[in-house]
């Protein structure tokens, strides 16, 4: 009888090891996933940005989520698909939208987005700083 004791505490260690390794590995393995994207979500996340992939277009300064349905479904929808839009096509989409989007400036979108698009997750924090709603202080 003791001899099934001493057994069943060593099997209840073992499969709390093995429990706790899978645990940590799979944590390890969850931090930073892979990802085909080309953004550096740990850069990202040391800059302050909770993103989950370059369709966040929220994080651009001057953009919140109704502007940002707005861009993807007029077919602008990444980090770099907005730097790369020309201005009088962002104005366009604002102004097509209604008259509610008047007060929405595009003038640093752009810019932003490049930054985001290149990982310089650090420069756009510091630009960002310098924006009220998107749009430069004065």
């Amino acid at each position: 009888m003791a001899a099934f004791i001493c057994s069943f505490w060593w099997l209840l260690l073992g499969v709390l090891l093995g429990w706790l390794a899978s645990w940590l590995l799979g944590r390890s393995s969850k931090i930073e996933p892979a990802t085909s994207d080309g953004i550096d979500y740990a850069a990202a996340r040391a800059a302050g940005y909770l993103i989950s992939s370059p369709q966040n277009l929220e994080i651009i300064e001057g953009i919140g989520p109704v502007i940002a349905n707005l861009l993807r479904a007029n077919g602008i929808g990444t980090f770099s698909q907005l730097a790369m839009a020309p201005m009088s096509a962002l104005q366009s989409v604002l102004a097509n939208a209604g008259s509610r989007f008047r007060t929405a400036d595009p003038q640093t979108w752009a810019e932003q987005a490049a930054l985001a698009a290149g990982n310089r997750w650090s420069e756009l924090r510091r630009y960002q700083d310098q924006l009220d709603a998107g749009i430069r202080r004065v």
